[in-house]
């Protein structure tokens, strides 16, 4: 898990340790729980990664073999 610091106005971090107290919880898990929430309300989504991106370019290829590049068998002749 990540650390992160932030700078938060006195009177918020009085009302965040209340609810905390209250929940029986500590400030992280409380912060955590609100960032999720905000995030989901917002339905924001990391955006997808490289291979998500470029899976149908990954693999197999037209040959339909998915050892072609680490098989001897099927380098027979290359370059030759």
């Amino acid at each position: 898990m990540t650390t992160i610091s932030l700078k938060v106005p006195d009177e918020l971090v009085s009302r965040m340790d209340a609810m905390a107290r209250a929940k029986r919880t500590s400030r992280s898990a409380l912060l955590r729980d609100a960032l999720e929430e905000k995030l989901k309300a917002a339905d924001i989504k990391a955006p997808p990664s490289l291979f998500e991106r470029s899976a149908d370019l990954c693999g197999m290829g037209s040959s339909r073999l998915r050892d072609l590049a680490s098989n001897p068998k099927h380098l027979d002749g290359f370059g030759s």
